[in-house]
């Protein structure tokens, strides 16, 4: 399987904002419970990594592009939900691309596993950190470090996630600065690497931190599945909406939380469901799953771009489409 990669807190189908005081207060939660999930207890998944004999080398991983392949760089976050959905396909086109992201990180506890079955399974994925975790004192935080360091080493790609993962918009501007900037040094501290890409938290931006994202050359990126992960402890249950939602949509960035067991293991399930239904080239117009990598995704929205203003106007397409199906069967 060729590499994966791949933001925010969305609805079932993946459109417009959800309601703001429902989904940040869900994130809140989540994201206080962070710790307390990444301990509960986890059945086998993969053998882990051995943190002091095993290194994860990404010899067989491409090199990442240069320059980055930007289509939205006025950080526009309409354009950048719409950039989300992927590219358009004509009806010869059978592939469709799927591509990983994983929030809320780095954490010891989890990132053995998850880097075991993404080395297995030759994906490169995109993971967003919050700085503050790899800040504090103790061990913890020294091991949080370490283990940012490796993901970025086995050739995953990395992004910021602000400090604390506190609503932007709610901040004064100098401390939502404070969070991107912060959070920035800290992740270029453990892996050597100041991250080019941003993620807000629960995707809330408003005018301004569009305008502070541009100066600092930041590229935003959300995400078109979402399965509100971090509030379910069923892996089947996670398993089922994250098939549904990419039958719905024919791929896309998926958002999970590798700070979540139950999301791991969700996941691992989830690509041998991709796996079985794998996009072979020798026939293209047959549909099938090719999981890649973000600048993979990115390059192929570019060159076919969805021929529809804004997501919401891509979603009215797709509701039109599943109606006249549907009395088609009639």
């Amino acid at each position: 399987m060729i590499p994966v990669v791949g933001l925010g807190v969305g609805t079932w189908l993946g459109l417009g904002r959800p309601d703001a005081g429902t989904a940040i207060a869900a994130g809140t939660r989540a994201v206080t419970n962070l710790r307390a999930a990444s301990r509960e207890a986890s059945s086998a998944l993969v053998p882990p990594l051995d943190r002091k004999s095993e290194t994860i080398h990404p010899a067989s991983l491409p090199d990442p592009p240069d320059p980055w392949p930007r289509l939205n760089p006025s950080d526009s976050v309409a354009r950048a939900w719409l950039l989300s959905e992927g590219p358009a396909h004509p009806a010869t086109d059978g592939r469709r691309l799927v591509t990983f992201t994983f929030d809320d990180g780095p954490s010891p506890e989890t990132a053995p596993t998850l880097l075991r079955i993404l080395h297995d399974h030759r994906i490169r994925a995109t993971f967003f950190f919050i700085g503050g975790y790899l800040t504090e004192r103790g061990r913890r935080s020294a091991e949080s470090r370490e283990w940012a360091g490796r993901i970025a080493a086995a050739g995953h790609w990395v992004g910021n996630h602000t400090l604390e993962h506190k609503l932007l918009s709610g901040l004064t501007h100098a401390a939502a600065l404070a969070a991107i900037d912060e959070s920035a040094a800290a992740i270029e501290g453990a892996t050597g690497k100041r991250p080019l890409l941003f993620r807000p938290p629960y995707g809330a931006m408003d005018d301004w931190l569009e305008g502070a994202l541009r100066e600092r050359h930041l590229e935003l990126l959300l995400w078109n599945i979402d399965v509100q992960d971090m509030t379910r402890s069923d892996p089947d249950e996670i398993l089922r909406s994250l098939e549904e939602q990419l039958e719905y949509k024919q791929g896309g960035i998926v958002l999970l939380h590798d700070v979540h067991w139950a999301s791991i293991k969700a996941f691992n399930r989830l690509l041998r469901w991709l796996e079985a239904s794998r996009w072979d080239p020798a026939r293209p117009e047959r549909r099938g799953w090719d999981v890649v990598d973000l600048p993979e995704y990115i390059r192929t929205t570019a060159a076919s771009p969805q021929p529809y203003p804004t997501r919401d106007d891509l979603e009215r397409a797709r509701h039109a489409a599943g109606s006249g199906n549907r009395r088609a069967e009639l």
